[in-house]
């Protein structure tokens, strides 16, 4: 009798008293974020209001963004914000003139008077110019003009005065001044259009729950725009270039069902609608809140791109709504799409979909010497794109997946909704989740976290089994060869007989070790981690006397 996987609970468990509390602890015991970037922990970033004007020939903008800030400590001197290269106009703070310097990419407001803890001030700056990145102003692939933000890791900066990293995330609101025939869809939900009767047209966006910076974006063109249905409170829209509208709907694929099977499963979904955007910019696929784009090179009606749908779908969850605070601990967000995305398919089209595909991404990771010579969390990693390796992805999914075999379906998926809960429109790193785990297991589980997250590489499983027929007994001799400590994992062993099969559960954290089994008969087969929960290589063999 073959191992069955617990279904989906596909509710969300009330908190006992001791978890809430230990949940509100996890929150103030905040684990330490420890990327270069220089922080101002005496200010938090609270609103965002971008206004901006394009034209239908130039690629320049003229704008103004207003940034409101809580004050959080006393002896604040001044604002600093990432804003390397377009012309500033005047900058003001809290409505009066503002003195500012610019250096090494900053540009650095000095602050007039003192501020107390909890109050608020505001810094507002205009400013002009052709962005350098960040904006992109193109000809799609049918030659029509387009115009979309594309941030990803640390790109607003070149279009927006912001703090450009995911630890400090705010409210936005756009106000976009195009050419009235451009459709413009940005975060959050539409707020008001107004036609300005000289040809152009204000469109008003507002996301009103905070979001990272790189997330902040908007899309203007000629838009076929198609109202999906609902889902969750919020409604589901395709933005698609009009000559691809019925390819595009066809490539979204199931969206709303996806969209609908992670509210379902993680919990409620945390903006006011969802826009699924062909673009014309940098990735294949990016996950800006509520707003995702998608590169318009992959529509073709084939229905390939509902893989992608899927992995930047539950981005809206994990790494838009929970951040991660520190790009070395980028898994949080990518290990989470991955493997989230995966899941939909372990849902909709069955377990067999699923093991496919988490085999697949094993294949990728192995076949990269460097992602398996380095852990998924990488301080030295300088260059944020190359965070976007094979262990943030598919080791980070296969971190998940091995973690849901430890603590079992219910609990992981338990764990899950309250980590999701818990830092909801906020930040975490990796022991953030490791502490909301272990308070649902009931175990630590740092040992877990240790070897797959800050350690290198995986197990080299080398096993052999031999049946002694006086006995009626099986021996299996399972070795790690891989350099290194030996990881700790439990495998699941299955002796087949026929129709029948047993199965076993063993833990192997030592280099060499050596199970016995007692049988009634000698098995046909005998197969170690048969329904591949386990991160590994593995060489089995039968020992001949």
């Amino acid at each position: 009798m073959g191992m069955k996987v617990q279904n989906f609970k596909f509710r969300i468990s009330n908190f006992k008293f001791l978890s809430a509390l230990s949940l509100l602890l996890c929150l103030h015991t905040h684990a330490r974020a420890r990327d270069d970037y220089p922080r101002q922990p005496g200010l938090d970033a609270q609103q965002y209001r971008i206004r901006l004007s394009v034209g239908d020939t130039k690629d320049e903008i003229s704008a103004e963004t207003e940034i409101v800030f809580a004050v959080r400590s006393e002896g604040v001197r001044e604002v600093a914000l990432d804003f390397p290269e377009l012309t500033v106009d005047s900058v003001t703070l809290s409505g009066r003139a503002a003195n500012f310097k610019r250096d090494g990419g900053r540009l650095h407001v000095a602050l007039a008077d003192s501020y107390k803890p909890g109050e608020l001030l505001s810094v507002s700056v205009r400013y002009h110019g052709a962005p350098a990145d960040g904006l992109y102003f193109k000809r799609n692939k049918f030659g029509d003009r387009t115009i979309f933000a594309d941030n990803w890791p640390d790109r607003a900066r070149h279009w927006f005065p912001s703090v450009d990293h995911p630890s400090d995330k705010a409210k936005v609101e756009f106000f976009i001044n195009a050419p009235a025939r451009y459709d413009v869809v940005a975060n959050g939900e539409l707020v008001e259009t107004r036609s300005l009767q000289d040809g152009t047209r204000l469109t008003h966006w507002r996301e009103s729950v905070p979001v990272p910076v790189y997330c902040m974006v908007f899309g203007a063109t000629e838009f076929a725009v198609v109202n999906a249905g609902s889902f969750g409170g919020a409604n589901l829209w395709h933005y698609l270039y009009p000559k691809d509208r019925d390819r595009g709907l066809a490539d979204h694929g199931r969206a709303l069902r996806i969209a609908e099977f992670y509210t379902s499963l993680v919990g409620p979904y945390p903006y006011e609608k969802l826009a699924l955007v062909e673009s014309s910019t940098r990735f294949g696929g990016m996950e800006n809140s509520s707003n995702i784009f998608f590169d318009e090179n992959a529509y073709d009606g084939s229905g390939k791109l509902e893989g992608t749908v899927a992995h930047e779908v539950a981005h809206q969850w994990f790494g838009d709504s929970v951040t991660e605070s520190d790009w070395h601990h980028l898994w949080l967000s990518e290990g989470f799409a991955t493997y989230f995305g995966a899941l939909f398919y372990e849902r909709a089209d069955g377990r067999d979909r699923f093991v496919r595909m988490m085999l697949e991404d094993k294949e990728r990771y192995l076949k990269d010497a460097e992602a398996v010579a380095h852990p998924i969390y990488d301080p030295s990693v300088k260059d944020l794109f190359k965070l976007l390796n094979r262990n943030n992805y598919q080791k980070g999914a296969w971190v998940l997946h091995m973690l849901r075999r430890v603590v079992g379906d219910e609990t992981f998926f338990e764990g899950v909704r309250d980590y999701y809960r818990t830092y909801r429109d906020s930040n975490a790193l990796t022991e953030d989740f490791r502490r909301v785990m272990e308070l649902h297991y009931g175990k630590p589980l740092e040992w877990f976290f240790r070897q797959w997250i800050y350690r290198p590489g995986l197990p080299a499983y080398e096993a052999s089994w031999r049946w002694d027929e006086a006995s009626k007994r099986l021996t299996l001799k399972v070795a790690q060869a891989q350099t290194g400590d030996p990881f700790r994992m439990p495998l699941d062993v299955e002796f087949k007989d026929g129709d029948n099969a047993r199965r076993e559960v063993i833990e192997v954290s030592g280099r060499e070790q050596s199970f016995d089994f007692k049988l009634e008969r000698r098995p046909q087969a005998v197969a170690v981690d048969p329904d591949e929960w386990v991160l590994k290589t593995l060489k089995l063999t039968e020992a001949r006397p």
